[in-house]
């Protein structure tokens, strides 16, 4: 099977994924986040739309420079190709099939059981392309009493647990703000058909992926789960603390802002007091011990107060991580993306819209590969822009997938 769009692989233009064809039926964030992964890695990826409006992430805040785009959509579906099918229809169904037989990959973000009911499950994948890698992304996966109920990230984050460990113990349940579960489960998703791409061609055989937003949840939870399980102590949410519980660990103000810290260990602690200018109160009884900062919180955070109510937030984060000492000064999205050090590890691509020509705006991979960040080579598809070119290049007639 081998895609005919994708660009080779370059010195500075990784493509390990080229030659290897995606049929993505997922929409929104997650499968969408997944297949995104895919196509940065060079694979061809066909995104399936519905009629009329196609992926619902298509609604939503327009781009400024290209209207007919939202900025939802822009986020998580560069690099790929749109084609419209009606899978309500009989017609539909046979496309999306031999769509289906032609590819490396299917995807499909569908609540368990409905990819089965259209027709286009497993099985029936399976059944005519028997070394398919399959991956069904879920809120709760295939199996299990919970796997049909309906999930969003904030649901998600509710069930397992994230939102009664974010914020302070007395304003408790509060959701992370962006939809970190969605990512983190394409992320999940990605990596898994990565891997089962892998094991497929070694075997042979097809392989099932079942991703469930709860378990990537879960899963990166991993610590936190683990001093439940093994520890017997069950979590609780510590505001601005850190999970060690360090009393210098916290979000603080200084003389023009904010300064998150956290100095977990003694050597943190030690170089943490010079640069403050506190040693003799690092030498005093009450402080000079882990343990008894621990049980002198309050006199000690008030220190802390003091000395860092003297310069502003950019001054001592310049001066603590001179010292080796974790801080940051609290920044809004706006400030960190505007830092030089952001252009340097490119997390932000810019793309042309070659319908209008505007400077898209979209993620990297989020690492670099051979020293050099990995973005899109075009930006994202219109609905079914490109719905005749891949029926005409895969031999589908285009009578059987009627616009």
């Amino acid at each position: 099977m081998t895609a005919t769009h994708t660009e080779g692989s370059t010195p500075s233009r990784p493509a390990p994924l080229k030659g290897v064809r995606v049929l993505d039926f997922t929409t929104v964030l997650s499968g969408p986040y997944a297949t995104y992964q895919l196509a940065l890695l060079g694979a061809d990826v066909i995104k399936v739309e519905k009629p009329g409006g196609g992926d619902w992430a298509r609604e939503g805040a327009a781009v400024l420079d290209a209207p007919d785009l939202s900025a939802q959509f822009v986020a998580q579906n560069a690099d790929k190709r749109s084609i419209v099918v009606d899978l309500s229809t009989s017609d539909g169904l046979d496309c999306a099939l031999a769509l289906a037989d032609l590819c490396d990959i299917v995807v499909e973000n569908f609540a368990p059981g409905v990819a089965d009911r259209l027709g286009i499950g497993y099985e029936a994948v399976k059944a005519r392309n028997p070394d398919v890698v399959y991956c069904s992304i879920s809120g709760y996966g295939q199996d299990g009493e919970m796997s049909r109920r309906p999930a969003y990230d904030h649901v998600v984050q509710a069930a397992s647990g994230v939102t009664m460990l974010t914020g302070s113990p007395e304003n408790v349940p509060n959701r992370i703000g962006p939809p970190m579960v969605d990512y983190l489960t394409g992320v999940h998703g990605a990596f898994a058909v990565l891997a089962a791409l892998m094991e497929r061609d070694r075997t042979g055989q097809p392989q099932r992926i079942d991703v469930a937003m709860l378990d990537a949840t879960l899963v990166a939870m991993a610590s936190t789960v683990s001093v439940l399980k093994n520890a017997g102590i069950a979590p609780r949410a510590n505001g601005n603390t850190a999970a060690s519980g360090s009393p210098m660990s916290g979000i603080f103000p200084t003389a023009d802002g904010l300064l998150s810290m956290t100095a977990n260990n003694e050597g943190q602690f030690q170089r943490a007091m010079q640069v403050l200018g506190a040693d003799e109160a690092a030498a005093d009884p009450r402080f000079s011990t882990p343990q008894a900062r621990g049980q002198h919180v309050d006199a000690f955070r008030a220190l802390l107060a003091q000395r860092l109510a003297t310069r502003s937030a950019s001054e001592w984060e310049t001066r603590f991580s001179d010292a080796h000492v974790p801080v940051a000064r609290v920044r809004n999205l706006g400030e960190i993306l505007s830092e030089p050090h952001m252009a340097v590890r490119g997390v932000q691509q810019l793309v042309a819209d070659r319908r209008t020509g505007a400077m898209l705006h979209v993620p990297s991979i989020g690492f670099k590969w051979n020293g050099r960040p990995l973005g899109p080579r075009q930006g994202p598809p219109r609905l079914g822009e490109h719905t005749d070119q891949i029926l005409d290049e895969l031999g589908v007639p285009a009578e059987s997938c009627p616009k």
